[in-house]
């Protein structure tokens, strides 16, 4: 494939972006994209050279906003008309606005308080796993890895149990606009629901503040009193994209990546059986290799130069984690699940630096106790053979597998 033809933009490219990751850090590792005039960055070095730089290369790019025209009018009225236009999120956003965001998420997810809920985590799990019938051909995504990260979320924040339907339909909402790749009335339904979802909470924040629980509903409400505090769209924010939807999707997106590999690797699932130990390897090794969040954007806040590219104030950049994460001047055997890979975790499927995921330690326990529970009711994982294969929902943003009908047994 020729590096002068790429575009990530097209569905077909994203289905299996490999090839044209391979060609980019072969051919352009600074590759100008056009019509959208975005420098994807696809070599390990080269993005952690940005990352190194948060002020030369700052995080508040919002995606919805680089559409042609802008976000739609209709849009923004259904936010200011009808609800609360949304702030930017702790990833995208730059101090000081990102500084206060993160020190308020960093205390909720400590290795100590994730430690303490890993039995929910597990029992969550072992529920889902027992929902699995042997021998019959089900969609893994509808009845375990979305739910899965759904249910853990919703736990924590401390919502109720027969509103986690809803949630499925509210956290698409959100995170689908992200894409860069809906239709204009989509995009539009996407905020009117939004703004049902921000009704919903806002309900809430005031019962916690009226009746305070141990939950992160009541830490977010509480949060906003004082002459510090959050305000609502502050808050609302924090819920809705910072917890909500960061807490559930991307890592829906890894447990099913992770179970495409075993369905693809039969031989993967008795060597983990028999060391379970290297269990934690193999999650990290497919966060590396499948890279959930695929790229992130950083716009140049004054003309400089990246790896002898000449790059003016205002131009925009896109990490591709997708393709550092494969880099063979990084990796032995890039491209391949090395379960006995030195340092597995020294990847950027969770970024690093200033706007590392603030939840990893959340996401790396719900992967590998979803795991620990699969392996331990079954002993064999195959796709379907009377499916497709998995399609990928097509996006600029993630790598979501939309429905992955296995067999286990």
């Amino acid at each position: 494939m020729s590096s002068t033809s790429i575009d990530l933009f097209d569905p077909d490219i994203q289905r299996c972006p490999w090839e044209a990751y391979r060609s980019l850090r072969k051919n352009a590792p600074i590759y100008r994209m056009e019509p959208s005039g975005i420098y994807l960055i696809t070599s390990y070095a080269l993005c952690e050279e940005v990352i190194r730089q948060p002020d030369l290369f700052i995080s508040g790019v919002s995606p919805m906003a680089l559409r042609p025209g802008g976000v739609p009018e209709e849009v923004l009225r259904q936010y200011t008309d009808h609800g609360w236009l949304p702030r930017a999120s702790c990833s995208t956003s730059d101090p000081p606005e990102h500084t206060r965001v993160r020190d308020f998420l960093q205390p909720l997810f400590t290795a100590k308080r994730i430690r303490a809920y890993e039995p929910r985590i597990r029992e969550i799990a072992e529920s889902l796993a027992g929902q699995l019938k042997p021998g019959m051909s089900e969609d893994f995504v509808a009845l375990f890895s979305h739910p899965l990260p759904m249910q853990v979320i919703a736990d924590l924040l401390g919502v109720p149990d027969g509103d986690l339907g809803q949630f499925k339909v509210w956290s698409d909402a959100i995170v689908e606009p992200f894409s860069m790749m809906i239709s204009e009335a989509r995009e539009v339904e996407c905020a009117a629901l939004v703004v049902e979802m921000q009704h919903y909470f806002k309900n809430l924040l005031e019962q916690r503040l009226a009746e305070p629980q141990d939950d992160m509903l009541t830490e977010v409400a509480q949060a906003g009193e004082g002459n510090d505090g959050f305000n609502l769209e502050e808050q609302l924010t924090i819920l809705t994209i910072d917890l909500l939807a960061s807490g559930n999707e991307t890592t829906t997106a890894a447990i099913s990546s992770g179970m495409h590999l075993l369905c693809q690797s039969p031989d993967l699932v008795g060597e983990l059986q028999g060391s379970p130990d290297k269990l934690r390897n193999f999650c990290e090794e497919a966060m590396r290799l499948e890279s959930p969040a695929q790229g992130m954007f950083r716009q140049v806040t004054r003309k400089t130069e990246l790896g002898g590219v000449t790059l003016n104030e205002g131009d925009l950049l896109n990490l591709r984690f997708g393709a550092a994460n494969r880099d063979e001047s990084r990796y032995d055997r890039s491209e391949e699940l090395v379960l006995d890979r030195p340092k597995p975790g020294q990847h950027l499927a969770f970024g690093t630096g200033r706007h590392v995921c603030v939840g990893a330690a959340l996401a790396r326990a719900e992967m590998q106790l979803a795991f620990q529970a699969l392996l331990q009711r079954f002993n064999r994982f195959e796709l379907a053979p009377d499916h497709e294969p998995p399609a990928i929902t097509p996006s600029f943003f993630g790598r979501n597998i939309e429905c992955l009908h296995i067999i286990a047994t």
